[in-house]
């Protein structure tokens, strides 16, 4: 009997053992996929970690942003709203009167995930991924700020890391369902985000196709395929834009 209690203790502890060596070898895996952080995941790539919002309160119609984390207002001049439903980013500056985000600044075309791809929460930006970021699918993206996860601000995507490459197609379809889940701007708007809005600023993404939205959605132009310059985002600040000249 103490033999085989013995035995008993060897075998649980080597599966004890080889469980924690797997547990081990998979997180390995899961970093050098970039689950973790994913530094590639722009183009609408969906990170496979099970992350909730950020603590921001249960954003209502009235109030996108009804619970800022504290000292919010010293270091942020914005919060911003992403209507997925519209597609239209909504940027909102400070009430002096209430201390609430609830005066709207200024508004942004996009396009957001199909399908659902880009989840509804009050997430706060993480990362500023640079000039050019490379996404998933082997291009590269604009002016890429992280909201949690793989979803990123960035402009529509360039099938290289030259101005000169945008994937036109992509570009037209700003206003609608585009991606699968990052939220992509023209370079002039996500270079404003960027530059504007610092790391820790509340973006509040949500899905209402009803409510009218303070400023109107602007429009995009949309690119002839036949143009020369149909590779260039007719509003990158790049002195070589030929729509510039």
């Amino acid at each position: 009997m103490k033999h085989t209690t013995s035995r008993g203790k060897r075998i649980t502890a080597i599966c004890v053992a080889a469980l924690l060596i797997f547990a081990m070898l998979a997180g390995v895996t899961a970093s050098s996929m970039g689950i973790k952080h994913i530094s590639q995941g722009g183009n609408g790539g969906h990170s496979t970690t099970t992350t909730t919002p950020s603590q921001g309160g249960k954003p209502t119609k009235e109030n996108y942003f009804p619970k800022l984390k504290a000292d919010y207002a010293k270091n942020h001049k914005y919060a911003i709203a992403v209507n997925t439903a519209q597609n239209i980013v909504t940027v909102y500056t400070r009430n002096p009167q209430n201390g609430k985000y609830n005066i709207p600044y200024k508004a942004f075309i996009c396009s957001t995930g199909k399908q659902g791809g880009t989840r509804s929460g009050t997430w706060y930006t993480s990362e500023k991924c640079g000039h050019w970021h490379a996404l998933v699918g082997n291009v590269q993206g604009q002016w890429a700020t992280r909201i949690h996860d793989s979803i990123l601000f960035h402009s529509v995507p360039y099938y290289k890391a030259d101005p000169s490459t945008l994937e036109t197609e992509e570009y037209n379809k700003l206003g609608t369902v585009a991606s699968a889940g990052c939220v992509r701007m023209t370079v002039q708007d996500v270079k404003w985000i960027y530059d504007n809005c610092p790391l820790g600023t509340c973006v509040t993404i949500y899905n209402d196709p009803a409510v009218k939205e303070p400023i109107a959605k602007p429009t995009a132009m949309k690119i002839p395929l036949n143009s020369p310059n149909k590779g260039w985002d007719p509003t990158d600040p790049d002195t070589r834009n030929p729509w510039k000249k």
